[in-house]
């Protein structure tokens, strides 16, 4: 196998984490249906760091697709993403929607505020407890300075499951499909598939918000012979 530039080497690396992602979900699973409820609440914690290892993996070969973006412009997003990962994404969204031609001031305005609702909810939010747990708060939470307790955030600790990072999983791959556009096409690929992306990522919202922890331990219980 021959990697040689950045791009080839993410591009290998987000296959290798998608593997990694099915067989630790396949992984909690067979540990819910057999009733290990504490190994999977510790592979869940697990799989959320595997979730931001994900999403850098994407980042990173979304900014080296080939003739997409400069090296300047390239060291600064890796500067950015590096500092705040969701001020990375931010500033990624913000150049490639400078380079639309094709669009209006405000239309271009409202394309960064849709695509920045995603972001927050997706990149920023997982990404705040993410740096808890990888800091080994694995359980309780700090606060930015490490003098007390962040109760919201070791609430999210606490509320974590693995139904929600799938959420998360498939939320941030629809959302990575409209930057991709912007990336690769800013006036080809992005005017033709935005609103169809953006509609079915609200479709998929709609399926995706009847998901819940419990609906999946009753599809795994043994089925009464």
């Amino acid at each position: 196998m021959s990697l040689t530039t950045p791009y080839q080497i993410q591009t290998y690396n987000v296959r290798e984490l998608n593997k990694a992602w099915k067989e630790t979900t396949r992984l909690i699973n067979e540990s819910y249906r057999t009733k290990k409820n504490r190994s999977a609440e510790l592979q869940t914690k697990l799989l959320a760091l595997l979730f931001s290892a994900y999403t850098e993996a994407i980042f990173s070969k979304l900014i080296h697709t080939p003739y997409a973006l400069s090296s300047v412009e390239i060291d600064d997003l890796k500067a950015k993403f590096k500092n705040n990962s969701y001020e990375g994404w931010k500033r990624c969204l913000n150049k490639m929607v400078v380079k639309i031609t094709s669009k209006s001031e405000n239309e271009k305005e409202s394309i960064k505020t849709e695509i920045r609702n995603i972001l927050l909810t997706y990149i920023k939010k997982p990404s705040e407890m993410r740096n808890r747990l990888a800091h080994g708060q694995w359980s309780i939470a700090l606060n930015s300075p490490n003098t007390q307790k962040n109760s919201d955030i070791t609430k999210q600790i606490d509320e974590l499951d693995v139904v929600k990072l799938e959420v998360y999983k498939k939320s941030f791959d629809l959302m990575v499909l409209l930057i991709e556009d912007l990336v690769e096409s800013p006036n080809k690929a992005h005017i033709e598939h935005y609103d169809d992306r953006l509609e079915n990522f609200d479709l998929e919202q709609a399926k995706m918000a009847q998901w819940t922890l419990q609906g999946r331990l009753n599809k795994l219980a043994p089925k009464p012979s």
